[in-house]
């Protein structure tokens, strides 16, 4: 019972039903009046045609004053305004049904994208089995949505009521004669459906294969890897990379198609039979003047609508496909809210750090990986200093970031912020202030003005302000270069807009976390910065940057060592633990891992210089 009750909870079409007051309860009240209008409309346009037909021989021979004439008259004028009736409200149904249909799926993107982004980590984000469930969910991956299903919902329940009326004449006419074509043509239908569910289920199981076929999509279409597409000729294998795992993903949901096809035609050829007794039914009344010319025009309509019963167009397609959807995006939204309520804290981080930041013990490995980045770690990070991270690639250095970002949580071992452990604070609040910018920062197809203004959205529209962040982060002559200055977008996708440097895009980014620690952050992390500027250019930035932001706990990732020397401290870290740590000078008299790599690349430097 419990299974069954839950089944039932969880049925796509119940959700779906449940979530369609979502798009307002005016629209849906209006929608529905509609919906159980169609049927009444129906049967006076079938009534009246009966009432016509069968009254136009007496009319013919009375004329338009006896009885039967006007009973003609009236019978026009009724089926006229039926027929009227029923165009004009399956247009406005239609229209109405569109606008559920956006309506729905504006709602249910925002309902995703709030989920998405409500855990303070990104676990989720990084998760293979969760991209793949929300892949399920994504309508340009399906073809279908959940305001599609909600829209054709609307047309399906007008064909299911447009049965009431003939079901009744019918059982006016022989009493088991609807029961025994209803039998017949409601299993039909189930075993329609359930074909067409299995198409749909196969579909969504191969998710993940199919994500992973776009992705071959996407490198032709975007600009990101449009030059390397070319100059190594890479077209055909794009190409010939996405038929291949497209055409493997759907090779199982075609023979899952193809299953029950026996079972199908059973069921069509059962169902055609009891239509065709019936027609023979109705014919031989006919024949034999057990009922008359007006009885037997309703009754053959009548035998019209039972069809209805069969109806299965794109409506229920996408009704099938669109609701499968909506069990998964609400689990996926629960699961979200759930990890979210894991990661809570009350504890308000303002003013914080004020002493220190501390690694104590921790360990961390990835979700769905075996290796461990940190066995054990501990690290003091001390407010108001700048320290400087060194290790070779893989030794965990942004891991760290995300840890102290608290973008993820330790396997074990903890965080504290002047002794309160990370987990307490307010991760929102706490993620305020931690200004970070990473190696791979967001180049956003935004104005200029809102690629710097995101360091603090508060302060985002003060043009004063994001000029002074733009010169301290020497960024201020490639704004004014800009042929709209601040409002300049930059990509070149849209007109107008223009891209940059490499080095350009990172001062732009500089100047963003710059406004992040005047908009109140008080950790600045910078993981390597400045790799894409020379040395000279670096230097200068780092002179100027430093000196900016003292007093400003300040994290430096880099592999360039005239960029960590100029911090207060040093810390080597490899084999996911600290192996080092002191300033430059001392790190070099100690002769370890760091005048080690300090001196290799002081080699390279003498060479290139000679």
């Amino acid at each position: 019972m419990n299974r069954l009750r839950t089944k039932w909870r969880t049925s796509p079409r119940l959700v779906l039903l449940r979530t369609m007051p979502a798009v307002g309860w005016p629209l849906t009240a209006v929608v529905s009046f509609l919906v159980l209008l169609a049927p009444l409309l129906t049967l006076t346009f079938t009534l009246a045609s009966g009432e016509l037909v069968g009254n136009i021989p007496d009319a013919v021979a009375g004329g338009f004053g006896s009885s039967a004439g006007r009973a003609v008259v009236v019978a026009t004028v009724v089926l006229g305004a039926a027929f009227v009736l029923q165009h004009a409200t399956a247009g406005i149904r239609e229209v109405m049904a569109a606008d559920v249909h956006r309506r729905l799926d504006r709602h249910m993107d925002a309902r995703l994208l709030d989920a998405t982004l409500g855990p303070p980590g990104i676990a989720h984000v990084e998760d293979p089995e969760m991209l793949d469930r929300i892949a399920k969910t994504r309508t340009e991956r399906q073809g279908f949505s959940p305001g599609q299903a909600a829209a054709s919902m609307v047309q399906v329940a007008v064909n299911r009521l447009q049965v009431v009326p003939p079901f009744v004449l019918l059982g006016l006419f022989r009493w088991w004669l609807p029961f025994v074509m209803g039998v017949g043509m409601v299993w039909t239908r189930i075993v329609m459906q359930r074909h067409i569910l299995r198409s749909v289920q196969a579909s969504m199981g191969q998710s993940g294969a199919l994500r992973r076929a776009e992705y071959f999509v996407d490198l032709a279409l975007l600009p990101t890897a449009a030059k390397e597409a070319r100059v190594f000729g890479l077209g055909r294998f794009f190409v010939d990379r996405y038929a291949s795992q497209y055409l493997a993903a759907m090779a199982i949901v075609w023979r899952d198609r193809s299953r029950g096809q026996r079972r199908l035609l059973t069921a069509l050829l059962v169902s055609t039979l009891t239509n065709t007794l019936g027609y023979v039914l109705i014919a031989r009344a006919g024949a034999s003047g057990a009922i008359g010319l007006d009885q037997l025009t309703v009754l053959i309509g009548a035998m019209a609508g039972m069809r209805m019963i069969l109806a299965l167009g794109n409506e229920d397609v996408a009704v099938e496909h669109g609701s499968a959807m909506l069990p998964e995006a609400l689990a996926i939204e629960a699961d979200l809210r759930a990890r979210r309520e894991a990661m809570a804290g009350d504890v308000s981080p303002a003013n914080m750090p004020a002493t220190n930041v501390r690694f104590e013990g921790v360990c961390f490995r990835y979700p769905g990986t075996e290796r461990d980045i940190y066995d054990g770690i501990d690290l003091e990070i001390r407010a108001g200093e700048s320290l400087a991270i060194v290790g070779i690639n893989g030794a965990g250095k942004t891991t760290l970031v995300k840890l102290l970002a608290r973008l993820h949580d330790p396997t074990a071992g903890r965080i504290t912020v002047d002794g309160v452990d990370l987990r307490d604070l307010d991760p929102d609040a706490w993620q305020r202030r931690v200004a970070a910018i990473f190696q791979d920062f967001t180049r956003y197809e935004l104005s200029a003005a809102d690629n710097v203004g995101l360091g603090s959205i508060e302060l985002r529209d003060d043009v004063d302000v994001l000029d002074h962040a733009a010169q301290q982060a020497g960024a201020k002559g490639i704004v004014d270069g800009l042929p709209g200055g601040w409002d300049t977008v930059l990509s070149r996708r849209f007109t107008g807009g223009v891209d940059l440097s490499g080095g350009e895009w990172q001062r732009l980014a500089l100047a963003r976390a710059l406004l992040a620690v005047r908009g109140g952050a008080g950790i600045l992390v910078l993981d390597e910065p400045t790799a894409n500027l020379d040395v000279r250019a670096e230097a200068e930035i780092y002179d100027r940057f430093l000196e900016l932001t003292r007093n400003v706990t300040t994290i430096v990732i880099s592999h360039r060592f005239s960029t960590v020397r100029r911090a207060d401290r040093i810390v080597v870290i490899d084999h996911g633990r600290v192996v080092e740590e002191g300033t430059h000078d001392e790190l070099v008299a100690l002769d370890g891992e760091y005048a080690r790599m300090f001196r290799l690349q002081a080699a390279r430097f003498e060479v290139v210089d000679g």
